[in-house]
This record gives C-alpha cells, structure tokens and sequence, in this order.
C-alpha cells in the first residue's frame, strides 16, 4: 500500500473509530472511587505520576482519562496505530514501542513525556500478555522517573468481551463502570524488580476488587 494511501487508512480509520467510542461513551455512567484525588482530573498537574491498569480496560478508561495530559505507551505493531489515532483524537499522547520491541526508544519516550509533566498510563500486561501479568518495565520506569505507581481497577456491569489475548472489554451502550485508584507504590531502586511486579499484580487485583464492589452497591 503506497504511503500517502495507507496514511489516509490510518486517519480515516481512527476517525471512525473515535466517533464510535464518542457515540458510546455518552451512554456510560461512570462512578469514581479516588480517595487520594489523584485523578487527572482532580489534581493541578503539578507532578505527574504513572497509572497502571490492565490491558483489556484500555477502551473503559478513556471515559475517565480523555481530555487530560496523560501518555499511553502504544505497540509498534500495525494495530497499535489505529489504537494511537484513536487516543489522540481523545487529546491523549502515545508513545510506540513495547517490552519485546522498542523498549529502549519507549523507555525513553514515557520519560521524556514524564519530564514534560505528563501523567503515564501503562499496561504492565501488554502489549500481547500473558494476561494480568506484570512486565518489569514498569518497574524500571518508576525507577528511572521517580514517580509514584497507582492501580487502578476497572469494573463494567455489562460489556462486550473480545476473544483475544487480554480478553479486551468493550462496554455496552447504558452500562454501568466503575474505576479505583488504588494507593500509590514505590519502586525502591534497591529493591527487588520481581517483589514490585508482586506486589504491583497484587494491587491491581484489589484496585478491581474495590471497583467490583462498588459496582454491586451501586
């Protein structure tokens, strides 16, 4: 496919997209759980941090993160453009590369955007699994930048689920989502890489069940 075509693929193809999710976020009714206001929205932006979450969420957090300066590492792979022209028609800032491609030039990338004072968002199991698993990028990056770590768990009462790696989630028109930040955590450069991706795997599973409860009662 000639460049100026495949570019044209690609714009028109995240337009779509974008008008899509735009169409069925409007629908959503989307309860927060913030305890610590550390939502792009509830802060002054002063300091950036890093919010982890699973990779099948990825479509639900946009009803919670557009609009905000937050940077989404994206997969140099040919389906991570379109992911990437749809997030930048949300106003979010991605950067490609992935723990089995283009590490370093990511790493880079997400500090970079950290240093400008963007809020990182990162999905420890992405871009291609296993699922809820917890690569030790993460770890390097809250090391190298110095910023603290947040869960964060999401919960849909009704939703679409794809049959792909990650189990990608797509909420339903009308449904119900409810999001959790958990308590931040430190990555101690003296500490050991594999007891942070623990302890961080541990963290999304409560930040979930925190969202899954507030659900119930909602």
């Amino acid at each position: 496919m000639p460049v100026l075509q495949r570019r044209l693929h690609f714009w028109f193809a995240g337009w779509l997209g974008a008008l899509l999710v735009r169409a069925l976020r409007v629908t959503w009714r989307v309860r927060l759980l913030d305890p610590a206001g550390v939502a792009p929205g509830a802060r002054d932006g002063s300091r950036p941090l890093i919010l982890a979450f699973w990779h099948r969420h990825l479509l639900s957090l946009l009803a919670a993160g557009s609009g905000y300066p937050i940077c989404v590492p994206v997969s140099e792979h040919r389906d991570g453009e379109y992911v990437a022209q749809v997030m930048h028609r949300f106003g979010l800032e991605s950067v490609r590369g992935s723990t089995t491609r283009g590490s370093v030039r990511l790493l880079k990338g997400m500090l970079a955007r950290a240093r400008e004072g963007w809020t990182l968002a990162v999905t420890p199991d992405g871009p291609r699994g296993p699922r809820f698993s917890v690569q030790p990028g993460v770890a390097l990056l809250a090391r190298r930048s110095g910023l603290p770590v947040h869960p964060v768990g999401v919960a849909v009462r009704n939703a679409w689920v794809a049959r792909s790696w990650d189990a990608f989630v797509v909420p339903k028109p009308g449904t119900r989502i409810a999001i959790a930040i958990g308590p931040a955590l430190a990555a101690d450069p003296a500490a050991d890489v594999n007891a942070f991706c623990e302890a961080l795997r541990e963290a999304l599973f409560a930040a979930t069940a925190a969202a899954e409860q507030a659900l119930a009662e909602d």
